[in-house]
């Protein structure tokens, strides 16, 4: 069971090189991330059936997650469109 995804940015343009893991999920599920392409795309494995949020994060902060739900035999597709900007420097 895998979860394929594209990173984007708020204009809709991919996002390469911004880092994609689980947050939450059913059960105990391994602490394992992946970094997008050139593309923006990214693939992630689930170790089984359910739901999953999973996050992408960027190098200057910027962030989006999503939920994306597992069935046993089948991939999941999700879209992650990142926040428009990092977070404000004090």
């Amino acid at each position: 069971m895998l979860i394929k995804g594209v990173v984007r940015d708020r204009a809709g343009r991919p996002v390469p090189e911004a880092r994609v893991f689980f947050t939450a999920g059913p059960g105990s599920f391994p602490d394992m991330a992946a970094v997008t392409d050139e593309h923006g795309a990214f693939i992630l494995t689930a170790p089984s059936s359910g739901d999953y949020t999973v996050q992408s994060q960027t190098d200057d902060g910027r962030a989006a997650h999503a939920t994306v739900n597992v069935h046993a035999d089948d991939d999941a597709q999700v879209e992650m469109r990142l926040s428009a900007e990092g977070p404000s420097q004090d």
